[in-house]
């Protein structure tokens, strides 16, 4: 019986560090698609900007800074250099996107 009970605690454990992990990932990929949408949001802005429309200028620069001030953030949040690739490589990806979504 006490093998039985030793062996599902180590299951429920291997099982909870598993499920830790995979959030761990989430939450990278939830972070990297945050600092992109604000920097896609900034792009546009800018774009508009440059295209003649000055009223956005403000809220271009406002929207770049908080997203240069998240991403400074998140590098402090994410120190280990694997979760820093990983990151960019989430941003760049969801930044293709986002040019991708300004060419239709």
């Amino acid at each position: 019986m006490k093998k039985t009970s030793l062996f599902f605690n180590a299951i429920c454990m291997i099982a909870f560090l598993i499920t830790s992990c995979n959030n761990g990932n989430n939450n990278i990929e939830m972070d990297a698609k945050k600092v992109a949408e604000l920097q896609c949001q900034a792009k546009t802005l800018s774009q508009k900007a440059a295209s003649g429309d000055v009223s956005v200028l403000q809220e271009a620069v406002r929207v770049e800074t908080e997203a240069a001030d998240l991403y400074l953030e998140m590098l402090k949040k994410y120190p280990s250099n694997s979760e820093k690739l990983k990151f960019d490589d989430i941003i760049l990806k969801e930044m293709n996107l986002c040019q991708d979504k300004e060419l239709e």
